[in-house]
């Protein structure tokens, strides 16, 4: 069995970027995480916490790395993959998505992304 906790989009205010005005003024981002592992059927039934990812504290996480500005989401996205695995280190894999809703790119798009997977 292969059990998968999932943070849709949580809509997060950084200051992530390499422009200056990205560092003063901030940009919306969009975080999405997932992580997965094998439970045990008993586990789940017991409804142990510790035996399961908390999503409130995976959205705590999340929220605690985007407040550290960084130059590049690919930076942010690896400190943010870290953080999750030290915290539950029974986690078989996962993945980060970090969206930059409004790049400062003249060209209309729903947004710039970076992705992990592992």
């Amino acid at each position: 069995m292969r059990l998968t906790v999932e943070l849709d989009r949580m809509r997060i205010r950084a200051f992530h970027g390499l422009l200056p005005q990205e560092k003063q003024v901030g940009n919306i981002f969009e975080v999405s995480i997932e992580a997965w592992f094998s439970p045990s059927v008993s586990s789940m039934e017991r409804e142990d916490i510790d035996s399961t990812v908390n999503y409130a504290d995976m959205a705590d996480i999340a929220n605690q790395i985007m407040s550290e500005p960084c130059e590049l989401l690919e930076t942010v996205a690896i400190k943010l993959m870290k953080a999750i695995r030290d915290r539950w280190d029974f986690l078989e894999g996962g993945k980060v998505k970090i969206t930059k809703v409004t790049p400062p790119i003249p060209v209309p798009m729903k947004g710039a992304s970076v992705k992990i997977e592992w």
